[in-house]
């Protein structure tokens, strides 16, 4: 029982020992509570009914979750119709001043919300994982000049593949986030690669700038770190055939010419240059081997809750002038399955581009 609760009973209890005397050959009426007590047990009324509002929103959420069980669903609004029933029939009694009927009507009303707020902090979250593309200080943009100390460059296209999500517990365990094969991208509009064109002309990917992934499903717990990868690992990356998440060969992010062997593309990077003769040119740079794959670390600042009542938002930033840290289009305008210590630098530098900006656990 609340503490509100036991005050509000203690106050009834003294009144009734004082001011209920037994009959002697009738019944008599329970007797007024005062002015103060009656608050009292408006303001645990109201104080429920706030409360029962919260949960409905937070079932509500949890409703539209299309990875919720439809019998849990059912059974935590019913549980949730049951509390409501309670709170109708307290304010009945209220209203035919049995005192203490309003009072058992709590305590039933206060048992069975303990239970389902226990059911809910059991029950899974949700995570929201932005990855906002940066150019030194301020947001990437296509087709923008950024100058010196890199020396004029603009990107026409930026996509890597962010797989692997896990969320470390206070223990230092691992929670994998399944299927988690994201791809995050700036592009234009290109054509789709591997199909053929119809009569109408090539089939065509739309212009696209993704920075932001949903996860719909994470365990319940409390959590202190995310890790997650650039690239794609060896069990997707050497068979194209397999498929998890968002991983498909015609999302124009998988090469089968790549010298003797098959891969995703792990990171690409298109733009222009200017040559030291003040003329344009064209850089593309590409990994994509096992070798290329890199792991990110982030520490959360202070550990969270993640459940049916509590989202996690993790916002990170990744830097795209650190890609260009060791190298420049000006030296090498491509990279590719044949240059491996470019590569390797390459992904070093994207695993090293990102930044933990901010983790949020607002209610659900």
């Amino acid at each position: 029982m609340s503490s509100s609760s036991r005050y509000a009973r203690a106050l009834l209890v003294t009144a009734m020992t004082v001011l209920v005397v037994p009959a002697c050959g009738g019944d008599n009426p329970s007797p007024p509570l005062s002015t103060s007590e009656r608050q009292e047990l408006e303001r645990q009324l109201a104080g429920m009914q706030s409360t029962i509002d919260e949960l409905r929103a937070q079932l509500t959420r949890y409703e539209q979750d299309g990875a919720a069980a439809q019998q849990e669903k059912e059974q935590l609004t019913a549980q949730l119709a049951d509390v409501q029933q309670q709170l109708a029939e307290a304010r009945e009694l209220l209203a035919t001043q049995d005192w203490d009927g309003v009072l058992v009507k709590l305590d039933a009303a206060n048992e069975q919300v303990r239970q389902l707020q226990a059911r809910l902090a059991a029950t899974h979250g949700d995570l929201t994982l932005n990855a906002a593309l940066f150019f030194g200080g301020q947001p990437l943009a296509l087709d923008t000049p950024y100058g010196p100390p890199e020396g004029e460059l603009s990107f026409t296209e930026l996509r890597y593949w962010l797989s692997n999500v896990r969320l470390q517990k206070q223990n230092g365990t691992q929670v994998a986030l399944p299927d988690s094969y994201y791809l995050i991208e700036a592009i234009k509009e290109q054509p789709v690669l591997g199909i053929p064109e119809t009569g109408s002309g090539p089939v065509m990917m739309p212009a696209n700038r993704r920075e932001r992934v949903q996860v719909p499903v994470v365990p319940a717990g409390i959590y202190t770190g995310i890790t997650f990868s650039v690239g794609v690992d060896p069990t997707y990356n050497d068979n194209l055939s397999r498929q998890a998440g968002e991983l498909h060969v015609l999302k124009n992010m998988a090469n089968e010419t790549w010298m003797w062997f098959t891969s995703y593309i792990f990171t690409k990077v298109k733009g222009q240059y200017v040559r030291a003769d003040g003329s344009s040119a064209e850089f593309g740079w590409e990994t994509g081997t096992n070798d290329d794959f890199r792991t990110v670390r982030h520490v959360f600042p202070a550990p969270v809750t993640v459940n049916a009542q509590k989202a996690l938002i993790v916002n990170l930033r990744l830097d795209t002038a650190r890609l260009f840290t060791g190298l420049h289009p000006t030296t090498q305008p491509l990279i590719g399955a044949s240059n491996g210590v470019e590569r390797a630098t390459l992904s070093d530098n994207f695993a090293n581009g990102f930044s933990l900006t901010s983790v949020e656990n607002p209610n659900r």
